[in-house]
């Protein structure tokens, strides 16, 4: 009886083939016939026997060999030599690595981030906002003193919604990109913006929100305090496109002589690539505007005073006003030319009026919310972007963050300037 059992005793190989058809026929996959030379058979063991198994039954995944061709039984998926696949594996990787070169990602801020510590200190991390190898970018500064609005007039620009309501969410509820409203726990006199805070819109607007200056609220030597409000202005007048300079209802002259003392302080030391007597455009914005300021008379006062004190200065304070450069020595330097006295009176003063809003609705004397609004922001987005950097390649947001961060090194002035 054993001999008879053992006649009708399946085989390992058939047994294995009907393992495979059946498994074949429950996942529904028509099975493929792989050509090999003879040399690949007789190198064949049994390893590579288990592994062939494991590849049929994925066939999805199947890494072919060079030397192997497949056959298939469907008609609408012709079969290929292992050179077109190849070629088409390559030109996909090849494509791959284009887009990842090309395309950055581009960061989304909700929130202003600390770019300077209020003890002067540059924060390292906040280089991952920016991007290394954009190039289409604008920086701009703000300055002024205590409660002048600097941080309202940057809530202005930092939004880029046609739709936004900017009576309700920055005059109303103080809900905006930059804080205006002071701490429960914090003294009336002192300043909400204590840091260089910076915010970057989606269209790659760079706005620093700067401390006030001539503000001693929170710091105990007057003189510290004055070569700190030095320190900011000369940053901000190596590191940004444009600066606007912000003023309250009336005009204060110690603040625009801190302007131009912080001018005649700045550095003139040949740091290459940057320009070493490089200056911004300045946009002079009258805040809390009354309803004489808007006459024709007071704004040709205001623009003539501001002619006479910035009259010997380097600051860009003309409207559209360009800087103009020379080869000297294989070197980009400015041109030191200066046009005809006839020519800068005719010009108009880079000034905004910005009136105290206290609706939505036009007056007598200024034009609606919007139309403001829309006004502050053509003439900030229309400014020229003067060039800084003269390096091989153009400068690009990330180069600018290692230039800001050089610039908090004139700190070091402190030690020579002497007490007033």
């Amino acid at each position: 009886m054993s001999e008879k059992r053992r006649r009708y005793r399946k085989s390992k190989e058939e047994k294995r083939s009907s393992a495979l058809a059946a498994t074949f026929k429950e996942l529904n996959i028509q099975p493929k016939i792989l050509l090999k030379t003879k040399n690949e058979l007789k190198t064949e063991n049994d390893s590579r026997g288990s592994t062939v198994n494991t590849e049929l039954m994925n066939p999805v995944t199947v890494q072919v060999p060079q030397k192997t061709i497949i056959f298939t039984k469907n008609a609408q998926s012709p079969a290929m030599s292992p050179n077109t696949i190849r070629d088409q594996t390559n030109n996909s990787n090849n494509d791959a690595s284009q887009q990842a070169q090309v395309v950055e990602p581009v960061p989304q801020m909700t929130r202003p981030a600390t770019v300077i510590s209020s003890v002067g200190l540059i924060i390292d991390s906040a280089k991952k906002l920016l991007m290394k190898n954009n190039s289409d970018f604008m920086v701009v500064g703000v300055i002024g003193t205590q409660g002048v609005g600097k941080s309202t007039i940057l809530n202005l620009l930092a939004n880029e919604q046609p739709d936004f309501n900017y009576y309700r969410k920055v005059f109303v509820e103080e809900d905006s990109v930059f804080p205006t409203k002071l701490k429960l726990n914090k003294c009336s006199a002192r300043s909400r913006t204590e840091s260089t805070h910076m915010f970057i819109t989606p269209d790659r607007l760079i706005l620093l929100d700067t401390p006030p200056v001539l503000s001693n609220a929170y710091k105990k030597d007057m003189t510290n305090n004055e070569l700190d409000d030095l320190t900011n202005i000369i940053t901000l007048l190596s590191a940004c496109h444009l600066l606007i300079v912000v003023m309250d209802d009336y005009f204060n002259l110690n603040f625009l002589n801190l302007l131009r003392f912080a001018e005649l302080m700045k550095p003139s030391q040949d740091v290459k690539p940057f320009l070493h007597n490089y200056f911004p455009n300045v946009l002079f914005v009258k805040n809390h505007a009354k309803r004489l300021d808007f006459a024709q008379a007071n704004t040709t006062i205001l623009e003539n005073i501001l002619k006479s004190l910035f009259r010997d200065s380097q600051l860009r304070i003309y409207r559209g006003q360009s800087m103009d450069y020379i080869q000297q020595d294989g070197r980009t330097l400015l041109s030191k030319q200066r046009k005809a006295r006839s020519s800068d009176v005719e010009r108009a003063v880079n000034v905004f009026l910005l009136p105290e809003i206290k609706s939505e609705e036009a007056t007598c004397y200024h034009e609606s919310l919007s139309t403001i609004v829309e006004q502050l922001r053509c003439l900030v987005f229309s400014t020229p972007r003067n060039q800084m950097y003269v390096g091989p390649t153009d400068l690009t947001e990330e180069i600018w963050f290692e230039w800001l961060g050089k610039l908090r090194a004139l700190k070091r002035m402190r030690q020579t300037v002497p007490k007033i």
